[in-house]
């Protein structure tokens, strides 16, 4: 509950509050008293919140709700009424007594009775109504049940629209005698529930004027233990007559299906009030039903048990649900193999094992007898470690046996919940091995897919390279062709060496070494065809207009011929020497870089003061020299 002190009126300690509220999921205009004692925010005095929005009922449909009652030192005390309404207009209105007034179709919810110390005393009553037109059409839901200080006492009566069942319990809240289920358009009871102090004796249900009668603790005379009669002990009915019989259905179910109809009602009223204050609205109908308490290394032993299934479920439907494998077991043996050993494990233990602790989690493990229940989930007799599995590979039927290593070590025939640990033990670590090959499987297969997808791009790429080349040798000098030509060996070659590999990893991680040294010679043709027109570019770079006064006229002239000699004679030999030399990707790419630096170094010169260069150039033929002068870092890799 979210409470708001914005608008309060104060009366000594105590305050009313009048503003907006929100209790849960309903927010509406309030107003309550309350007390504030050393900084303790106390409910006291009438309570009242409700919401009504006229528009939404008009437009669409108006979700309404109006809570009443009283607190007392923040305990629901004293009367009580809960109303709760899904509404629609028919848009049609007429005056009355000076007031509009429109008609509303819908459904009425209703609760109403006392609250004592916060538990319901007295009779209470819900009900749930059809409205048509502002009246009532039909009842959907109606129970009268009385309390004594929290506890149902006497006789009760729930109804919906199609059943009526009647009892009675004790006065310490136990259900007694004969609970009668009639059907609203027959004759007689249709379903009877026999208690004595507590406990079910036995179902009798007439289908077409044949009783059929099932006795449910009838002959049981252990141990017992009190519960609410909820859908918790519905499923403890369920639980024990599989123990006994292996059948997983309770004889009847629309007595139990009326009172978890019930239960929710009261539920949805307990919600509010607990969160409002301190409460306990909901009815507590007690049974007795048979109890087989955990011992100490009982409740270890579940510990392991749910540890080793959520870790062995994990990985089974990791695998199971993977689409890769899914796929890859249509063609592989290995993967067809260890997809099934999987899902037979999964199948004949897990399985059972997931609904032995669905039990656990649902708290209604101690209320049958262990032994019988362990038993009835493998009904065929405990799993056996020997696995045959039975595949198609090709249209041909294989089969094949799995048997963990360790197999003499596991006992499944205790019948009790050690035997059931000993089966989710093996079953973990079967997995947890048969996880280790599978993977290795996979990644064998995703690396062979991944090779497919290089080698593709290897062929493309050569391809490209030998276009490019050829494309290039029409318009090259010879000097040119003759390092283009060595460029499509060094693609054979490499592509020659790399097809004799045989080992998967090296082949994969030489195809991608191939594939950059190709994305290099690409770039490295293309800036050894561009040679010629950068030193065009360079020569023209380097003319100045000079007066000839022999011919009394401006004249080009080239200067720094130191340097463009040194570019010419030095440097671009020794790049083409270099392109021709043993294929070494690093090499290509560190040449690649180094000649665009150059070319770039030769523009920069021609505008700098040089003298001092020249001078140094003057007997230097050493094209390593060379670049150092010229400022660059020479090939590291020759």
């Amino acid at each position: 509950m979210i409470l708001s002190f914005n608008q309060r009126v104060k009366s000594q300690n105590s305050y009313t509050y009048y503003g907006p509220l929100s209790i849960g999921n309903y927010s509406g205009d309030a107003s309550y008293g309350f007390t504030v004692i050393s900084g303790d925010t106390l409910l006291n005095g009438p309570f009242q919140i409700k919401k009504a929005n006229l528009d939404d009922l008009l437009q669409k449909q108006d979700y309404s709700f109006d809570f009443s009652g009283n607190f007392k030192n923040n305990y629901p005390n004293g009367d009580w009424k809960f109303k709760f309404g899904t509404f629609q207009s028919n848009n049609q209105s007429q005056v009355v007594d000076y007031q509009y007034r429109v008609a509303i179709s819908g459904v009425q919810e209703e609760a109403f009775g006392e609250m004592v110390d916060g538990k319901p005393n007295g009779p209470w009553v819900f009900s749930v109504n059809k409205i048509k037109d502002s009246e009532i059409s039909e009842r959907l839901f109606k129970s009268n049940i009385i309390f004594d200080n929290g506890i149902p006492k006497q006789n009760f009566r729930i109804e919906n629209d199609s059943l009526i069942l009647a009892g009675r319990f004790l006065r310490n809240g136990l259900a007694h005698d004969e609970w009668s289920l009639y059907d609203s358009f027959g004759f007689g009871a249709a379903e009877n529930w026999i208690f004595s102090n507590g406990v079910l004796k036995q179902i009798v249900l007439s289908i077409d004027g044949t009783n059929t009668k099932t006795s449910i603790y009838g002959n049981y005379s252990g141990n017992t233990t009190t519960i609410n009669l909820d859908s918790q002990f519905i499923d403890a009915i369920a639980l024990f007559q599989f123990a006994k019989s292996k059948a997983d259905d309770v004889v009847g179910g629309k007595m139990q299906g009326l009172l978890k109809q019930n239960g929710a009602y009261y539920q949805k009223i307990d919600n509010i009030l607990s969160e409002l204050g301190k409460s306990s609205f909901l009815p507590e109908f007690k049974v007795k039903v048979p109890y087989y308490e955990f011992s100490n290394e009982e409740r270890e032993l579940l510990n392991s048990i749910s540890s080793n299934y959520t870790n062995a479920a994990t990985i089974s439907t990791n695998f199971l649900e993977d689409t890769r494998l899914n796929i890859l077991k249509l063609s592989n043996e290995d993967a067809a193999f260890q997809y099934e050993v999987i899902n037979q494990i999964t199948k004949n233990f897990l399985k059972p094992i997931k609904r032995l602790l669905d039990y656990k989690n649902r708290e209604i493990l101690e209320f049958a007898p262990r032994k019988e229940l362990i038993d009835n989930l493998w009904p065929q007799g405990e799993p056996i470690t020997v696995i045959d599995v039975v595949f198609e590979i090709d249209e041909k039927e294989i089969i094949k046996t799995y048997e963990f290593p360790t197999t003499d070590k596991f006992n499944f025939s205790e019948h009790s919940l050690k035997s059931v640990e000993s089966i989710s033990t093996y079953a973990l670590k079967s997995l947890s091995s048969i996880k280790v090959q599978l993977e290795q499987t996979l990644l064998k297969e995703q690396r062979e897919q991944e090779l497919v997808t290089i080698e593709e791009q290897l062929i493309f790429q050569r391809n490209s390279l030998q276009n490019q080349i050829d494309s290039a040798l029409n318009i090259s000098p010879n000097n040119i062709k003759s390092v283009l030509n060595t460029f499509k060996e060094h693609s054979d070659t490499a592509l020659s060496d790399y097809s004799s590999l045989k080992d998967l990893e090296t082949k994969l991680n030489a195809g991608k070494v191939l594939l950059d040294c190709y994305l290099q010679l690409h770039m490295l043709t293309n800036q050894i065809t561009l040679l010629p027109e950068q030193e065009e570019a360079i020569q023209l770079k380097y003319q100045d207009r000079i007066w000839n006064p022999f011919m009394a006229t401006l004249m080009d002239e080239e200067v720094k011929k130191r340097i463009t000699t040194a570019y010419k004679k030095t440097v671009v030999p020794y790049f083409l020497r270099q392109a021709k030399s043993e294929f070494k990707c690093n090499q290509a790419k560190e040449l690649n870089v180094l000649m665009k630096a150059t070319y770039q170094r030769m523009l920069e010169l021609r505008d700098q003061n040089t003298s001092k260069l020249e001078r140094k150039l003057r007997k230097e033929n050493d094209p390593n020299t060379v670049l150092e002068l010229f400022e660059l870092e020479p090939l590291t890799i020759e």
